[in-house]
């Protein structure tokens, strides 16, 4: 019996290779099953371009982090020489020109919050790029769950719809269904490990935000400060606790 020539398909998530039991034509179940698994190994190699990306977003904002970090550091250092004129305007109000000058210049409050609004500058520009890959990151994380779900469906689709009867009908196929189960299982395989690497994104993503949220607090807490020097040196009044 002479055999056809396998189809080998290289595929970037794996390789597909089928052997044929002769040159005779394939039946329409086994033309569409090939199709259905191309289209299988593609949605497994886009689930793992996005795991991939996540994953590479996530262990890879260190420098980021550790630049916000050490301009909010900034801020607070300008935000704290500022605090004593909050002191005086709340007691108060600023002093007058000829008020300054009869105090010693080493007990002078700062009263010049351009340092403080320059750091401000400095912190927004790069926060803002720091939040906008952050959102894109989460926004693509909230698909992984439901792609992941997506893919394990078609799975045994194409398992009850065109495996399984193709092998059961053996006698009446072409495609050779010992490399289909080889490589069928194999692929599967391939598959399993894309979904141990979900947990490394996982822990990934975990880790990540212990450091994200440990920033964002410390923001928060200085932003309610800053609000109230500034608050205090336009003379608004505080905001009721009512």
């Amino acid at each position: 019996m002479v055999r056809m020539k396998p189809t080998i398909i290289d595929h970037p998530f794996h390789v597909i290779k089928l052997d044929y039991v002769s040159e005779a034509p394939l039946s329409a179940l086994e033309q569409e099953a090939i199709e259905k698994y191309v289209e299988l190994h593609n949605g497994s190699q886009a689930y793992k371009d996005v795991l991939t990306r996540l994953h590479t977003y996530y262990t890879g904002t260190d420098k980021i982090l550790q630049q916000c970090q050490g301009l909010v550091n900034n801020l607070q250092n300008e935000y704290l020489l500022l605090t004593p004129m909050l002191h005086y305007l709340q007691e108060g109000g600023p002093l007058t020109d000829t008020e300054i000058e009869s105090i010693d210049e080493s007990e002078r409050v700062c009263y010049d919050t351009q340092p403080l609004l320059t750091q401000l500058h400095n912190f927004n520009h790069t926060y803002d790029a720091y939040i906008d890959g952050l959102r894109a990151a989460e926004q693509e994380y909230a698909t992984v769950a439901k792609q992941q779900e997506q893919l394990e469906q078609l799975f045994d689709v194409f398992d009850d719809n065109y495996f399984s009867p193709i092998i059961k009908d053996y006698k009446n196929m072409e495609i050779d269904i010992c490399t289909l189960d080889e490589n069928f299982d194999d692929f599967r395989g391939a598959f399993c490990e894309l979904i141990d690497f979900v947990d490394k994104m996982y822990e990934a993503r975990a880790a990540f935000l212990d450091q994200h949220v440990q920033l964002h607090n410390k923001i928060v807490e200085l932003d309610k400060d800053i609000v109230a020097l500034f608050a205090a040196i336009n003379g608004d009044e505080p905001a009721s606790s009512n």
